[in-house]
């Protein structure tokens, strides 16, 4: 028997043995809505599909509930949720993570045609910079030393923001997570020029994010799960869904 499909029948039956135990929708917490990641009040985005897709692959459901980030992981902690989507082992506790289901990635982006050669964090000192709130906190410590001594270096907290600056040539760099940037130019100001092409320096790290869960077993259902729609096609349907709204 061909390996995928072995590997398809064996989660088949992992999943009829264990599915009458779970026969509730699993609560499942994540963020607002930060399209195209979580969008219209969790019931769709790439980080929601994808998990939705996994938990179907093995016969579960899911039941979204959104909260502001540092409420979720207070909710979750109060055993108040089945599983907690976009973590990394970092946040501690005894729940069980999954494997990698997604992987973001912060990105500095500039105007093909200015041909500015940022190969680095530190190269950012030289270019007035757009970022997202709180970015200074976030990026690590060598991006907040370049933002604290950066004279021309601006926090906005709406991201759609920092496009229309970048198009109409206000701004020479702008940093956030590749598809929300991506996904926001389809809301540029209408009397921008959104065809100017783009360059993308990958100055930041891939951030892999996991989901974190109450219960062992389902864990393992979820990646299970994760592992079918990854052989399967349906995973990467979804990224190029996302990928063209």
């Amino acid at each position: 028997m061909p390996r995928v499909l072995s590997f398809l029948l064996g989660a088949s039956l992992f999943a009829a043995f264990c599915g009458a135990a779970w026969a509730q929708p699993l609560t499942v917490g994540m963020g607002l809505n930060k399209p195209p990641y979580v969008m219209d009040g969790g019931q769709a985005g790439l980080e929601v599909e994808i998990a939705r897709q996994a938990f179907q692959a093995v016969g579960l459901s899911m039941q979204a509930q959104q909260f502001p980030p540092s409420r979720a992981l207070m909710v979750y902690r109060a055993g108040q949720l089945d599983v907690l989507l976009t973590v990394d082992e970092g946040i501690g506790g005894d729940g069980f993570f999954s494997e990698v289901y997604i992987s973001n990635q912060n990105v500095a982006i500039t105007l093909a045609a200015n041909r500015f050669p940022i190969k680095q964090i530190e190269d950012l000192a030289g270019y007035s910079v757009a970022a997202f709130q709180n970015a200074s906190f976030l990026l690590g410590e060598r991006f907040k030393r370049v933002a604290g001594g950066h004279t021309r270096y601006t926090e906005y907290p709406q991201q759609i923001t920092q496009n229309n600056l970048l198009f109409a040539g206000r701004v020479d760099v702008v940093v956030g997570d590749k598809r929300i940037l991506h996904h926001l130019l389809r809301d540029l100001d209408p009397k921008l020029d959104r065809s100017k092409p783009l360059t993308i320096h990958p100055i930041f790290p891939p951030n892999p994010r996991k989901a974190v869960f109450k219960d062992a077993a389902v864990r393992d259902q979820f990646d299970a799960g994760l592992k079918i729609i990854q052989s399967n096609g349906v995973y990467d349907a979804i990224l190029k869904k996302y990928a063209h709204l």
